[in-house]
């Protein structure tokens, strides 16, 4: 058995797999300042499995793992390089991140008859990624839902923080109900609207997926779409059997 790991800028996540068989995703939150609760969620791991592949996209995590598990050799992080072939010769694959290249292997694996795709990967950060003939063609990067939503809680005194709860509410009489219609209808209009500038943009019916840890929450009842709640796991384990030789 490997393990994938996926590690986010304020969650981590792992599962095992065998092939192209994925297990049971495994989860926890992490501060950057308190970076020693890593080291409990891996250090089983590292005895357990035979390889061990991670997509990272925080250096500061990737720094204190290779430090902290400096004398064992069976962890492996995702090369860039080797991905380059999935990412569309005009794109800086310098300033792109790794589990948007990671996203695109997925669907690619997901829909071999399909090559045009917008992965929107809800997280820290939303993203929407453009998918043109099964290569990385560009993307867009939204402050994430909570990241938002922390952000106006700390910088106007009038609003309080609240429990972020689906609702289908259009507008709110009060600032609880007035926030949450942000939170859903708000926030599911503006997705919705730039998915269908990027269709007529390229005059392409695109095939939309969502992931991320706040996809199910925004966009669980929206059958237009798909959603993929592991799409970058499934990718890393896909990495690893493109290169395990």
């Amino acid at each position: 058995m490997n393990l994938a790991i996926d590690i986010g800028n304020t969650s981590i996540k792992k599962v095992s797999f065998l092939e192209n068989s994925i297990g049971s995703t495994r989860k926890i939150k992490y501060s950057k300042k308190k970076l020693s609760e890593i080291k409990a969620f891996f250090s089983k791991d590292l005895q357990k499995y035979k390889n061990i592949s991670i997509c990272s996209v925080v250096p500061e995590v990737d720094k204190y793992i290779k430090k902290t598990f400096s004398n064992k050799k069976n962890f492996y992080f995702i090369q860039k390089r080797l991905l380059k072939s999935f990412v569309h010769s005009s794109v800086n694959l310098q300033q792109l991140g790794i589990d948007r290249i990671i996203n695109v292997l997925s669907v690619n694996h997901l829909f071999p008859n399909k090559a045009d795709f917008v992965i929107i990967d809800l997280g820290t950060a939303t993203t929407l990624d453009i998918v043109k003939k099964n290569k990385y063609f560009g993307g867009v990067i939204l402050p994430g839902l909570t990241t938002s939503y922390a952000n106006l809680v700390d910088q106007a005194s009038g609003i309080k923080k609240i429990k972020l709860e689906n609702s289908d509410k259009v507008f709110g009489k009060n600032t609880k109900d007035a926030l949450l219609s942000g939170f859903n209808t708000g926030y599911k209009t503006m997705i919705d609207g730039y998915v269908k500038i990027i269709k007529r943009k390229f005059n392409t019916n695109f095939k939309v997926i969502f992931t991320g840890g706040y996809a199910s929450n925004v966009f669980d009842n929206q059958k237009q779409y798909l959603y993929k709640e592991d799409l970058t796991l499934l990718g890393v384990s896909l990495y690893h059997q493109m290169n395990k030789k």
